[in-house]
């Protein structure tokens, strides 16, 4: 399985597996080149892009759980209760992008992922 690192001198190197990297690329606006970069004017708008497509996911995932449990009823225990302990969501997975993105911005670095 291939693996993405995203790098900035505003912290530490990030790693992620290849398919949630590029989910997270798409979340920013950005095309599913590896390498490529984010100049330090466009970390902002990359950042904002990446909050935005992560709270309409949640928000998703949130009305497919309700959905879930009014079709099962509210006293049976859900099957997939176990199942989603095990996945953890891409909204939990680019908070470390999200805190490098925040930084970069602050500090006015570039972003980069090979």
């Amino acid at each position: 399985m291939m693996i993405v690192t995203f790098k900035s001198k505003a912290s530490g190197d990030l790693i992620y597996f290849k398919d949630a990297a590029l989910r997270l690329l798409q979340l920013m606006g950005r095309d599913n080149k590896v390498p490529s970069a984010l100049y330090a004017e466009d970390v902002s708008a990359a950042l904002i892009a990446l909050q935005q497509g992560l709270a309409a996911i949640a928000e998703a995932e949130r009305v497919k759980a309700e959905q879930t449990k009014a079709e099962q009823g509210w006293d049976e225990p859900a099957d997939n209760e176990q199942n989603s302990k095990a996945h953890i969501s891409l909204n939990t997975r680019a908070l470390p992008l999200l805190e490098m993105l925040q930084k970069a911005h602050k500090k006015q670095c570039p972003v980069s992922w090979e």
